[in-house]
């Protein structure tokens, strides 16, 4: 049963949504509206627990026509998948959302709009969770449907137990930058927890980055002879992503290699990396093999004496054997 009034739940909103988002630009405020309609949607069910905010491309202020809004949604314990689908129904109709559809795009949008298009995980499970995409106003809408235990499992994952290579590291980055749209305060919450990063997580992300696929040296010096360009590239994308972890560690960022987006943005935020650190990997990914290995070759030096002069606890005898495999049997005339 729904137990709040709409004018409750106008003021609720409008307090929440209200921080942060005075830059915005008119799209990304569109956005954010359409957001906040969700998140008020979701109230009633039990608001003593919600939690919802948006982050991604709204916050970053970066919308572009194929953005969508992606936003979390957080109880105690989850409703269960017809309370969540009706919850986003309710989205779609009512003053706001026809004055969106109408305001915004002229109208005939709403066929169909807040029916979920697909889902992924356990939505019908109290202590899971999932994702769920629809539509409103002809914007996509995904959602990330999570309980308190959940979230905090997932944080702890990173603060606590240091895992270096997980997509939680996305959500972490996700939390740091979010606008609240239902329970202000508990999001302040976890941005608090996240805003001091973990010495033993740089470290493990480092060494991570550097030993869990290492870079196959000594196979590079053969296969530029032997017509391989897969096998090639395969091994040059791997290795980029094990210098981003690198470099993320030494700078203390959050970093995934799940969908990995909006890389120049990420390399001014490492101020410990190599110069032209972007342009240079594009440039050794769209090489011939050879010239691509030489460029990478060259690129992981720099990395490397980064983590000699940053963390000079991290063993890096291994990788620098590995290292010299290559330039030992390559010639360079």
């Amino acid at each position: 049963m729904r137990t709040d009034s709409s004018e409750a739940r106008s003021a609720g909103s409008s307090a929440d949504s209200a921080e942060g988002s005075s830059t915005l630009g008119p799209a990304a405020r569109r956005h954010l509206a359409i957001a906040q309609r969700v998140a008020d949607a979701h109230r009633g069910i039990d608001d003593a627990s919600l939690l919802a905010f948006v982050s991604g491309s709204t916050v970053d202020d970066l919308i572009d026509e194929l953005s969508d809004v992606d936003m979390s949604v957080v109880f105690a314990r989850l409703p269960g998948e017809a309370v969540l689908r009706e919850a986003c129904r309710r989205a779609a109709s009512g003053p706001a959302a026809e004055a969106g559809r109408v305001g915004e795009r002229g109208g005939g949008e709403g066929e169909g709009e807040g029916e979920w298009a697909w889902t992924l995980g356990n939505l019908d499970h109290p202590t899971e969770g999932g994702v769920v995409s629809f539509r409103l106003d002809g914007i996509e809408v995904q959602i990330g449907y999570a309980t308190e235990a959940g979230l905090a499992a997932d944080i702890d994952d990173l603060l606590v137990r240091h895992n270096p290579d997980t997509p939680n590291h996305k959500l972490a980055e996700g939390i740091d930058k979010a606008l609240p749209l239902a329970g202000a305060e508990r999001l302040r919450s976890l941005q608090a927890r996240l805003a001091h990063f973990p010495d033993g997580l740089a470290r493990a992300m480092v060494e991570h980055g550097l030993n869990a696929k290492p870079t196959h040296w000594r196979a590079a010096r053969q296969i530029i002879h032997r017509d391989a360009p897969l096998w090639s590239r395969e091994i040059q994308v791997e290795a980029c992503y094990g210098l981003l972890l690198v470099l993320c560690g030494l700078n203390r960022r959050w970093f995934t290699r799940f969908q990995v987006k909006r890389m120049r943005r990420l390399a001014q935020r490492l101020p410990l990396a190599p110069a032209n650190l972007v342009p240079r990997i594009e440039q050794l990914l769209s090489a011939p093999p050879r010239e691509g290995f030489d460029a990478l070759h060259a690129l992981e030096a720099e990395v490397l004496a980064l983590v000699a002069a940053q963390m000079p606890e991290v063993d890096l005898a291994p990788v620098r054997r590995r290292h010299l495999a290559y330039s030992a049997g390559v010639s360079t005339g």
